[in-house]
């Protein structure tokens, strides 16, 4: 029975929209809770108790349609396009060892780095180790501790717009992509572990501001999002046309944090979305010294047939 409650409160948290910050953080583990499920299963099981045999089946159910899109195929697209190799780093208050960064860079063949917590030593560090000889365009705002920004791209950028009303920065800037004009959003809104109706605050702000960017370029957002696919707002931005590449390309669960640690990543809190793009997905993760997340790593498919 208790196995059956944890999971039933993983299931509510998923859908909750509380603004209550704990109820922020629990949702974090949501997909741990659920879990929870399957222990209810094997125990009514064993009691021979057919109600909670099919309360826990019902249980078991739920999570599957919850958690069904970032498993579920992805779909088959013939239409012609334009990879780009996108990667998402927290450099985690500017530490993250520059010389793997670039390395990273150069092994998954990316086109586009969007990095948060840069600061102004990270930034410097990032061009001396040589990742201007493979992205030799920047759009930065790096910052002290955890409000830097910057992005590196293979292709033209535009100078970087900081959006007000995010503590910990939000960057916009247009790159020249290889099919066109591609908008590209860094993100790393605040964590509701901090301040939860910050948290909040900012999460249907970015809704807000994702939302209200025009097409028809495509829109390419990355970074850390202190949100999981259990946190309600953060699905919202479906809704709004976008899509995450682990669920676009059916990639399964994809946790980046924390690293580097005794545990394994237990959440996925760095993402990357795409509005306006053929596809999304090939989600992978990648390993950078000095830093307690994983990089994200994800292909998006831009369409080919557009006017420079």
């Amino acid at each position: 029975m208790l196995a059956a409650l944890v999971a039933a409160t993983g299931i509510a948290l998923h859908h909750s929209t509380s603004e209550v910050p704990a109820v922020l953080v629990l949702a974090t583990f949501a997909l741990w809770a659920w879990a929870f499920s399957l222990v209810a299963v094997l125990a009514a099981l064993r009691a021979r108790s057919v109600l909670l045999t099919i309360v826990a089946l019902a249980l078991v159910g739920a999570g599957v349609i919850q958690y069904g899109p970032l498993v579920s195929p992805a779909r088959g697209d013939d239409d012609e396009g334009v990879d780009l190799r996108v990667l998402v780093q927290n450099l985690e208050f500017g530490r993250a060892d520059p010389v793997e960064v670039v390395r990273a860079v150069r092994d998954g063949g990316v086109d586009l780095l969007l990095t948060v917590e840069a600061t102004p030593e990270a930034v410097d560090g990032l061009r001396a180790a040589g990742l201007v000889e493979m992205l030799p365009h920047e759009a930065t705002d790096a910052a002290p501790q955890t409000a830097g920004v910057a992005v590196w791209s293979r292709y033209p950028l535009s100078p970087p717009e900081r959006i007000p009303g995010f503590s910990l920065g939000v960057l916009r800037t247009d790159m020249a992509g290889p099919a066109g004009p591609v908008t590209v959003v860094a993100a790393h809104p605040v964590a509701p572990v901090f301040d939860g109706p910050t948290a909040v605050e900012e999460a249907d702000r970015l809704r807000w501001y994702l939302g209200g960017l025009p097409g028809p370029a495509p829109v390419v957002v990355g970074g850390d999002f202190n949100a999981t696919w259990d946190h309600a707002r953060f699905r919202g931005l479906r809704g709004l046309g976008y899509t995450d590449s682990v669920s676009g390309g059916g990639d399964g669960w994809v946790p980046t944090w924390p690293a580097g640690r005794r545990v394994p990543p237990l959440i996925g809190i760095d993402h990357v979305l795409a509005r306006g793009a053929l596809s999304v997905g090939d989600t992978s993760t990648v390993r950078v010294g000095a830093t307690d997340h994983l990089g994200v790593l994800a292909t998006v498919r831009l369409p080919a047939d557009r006017v420079r």
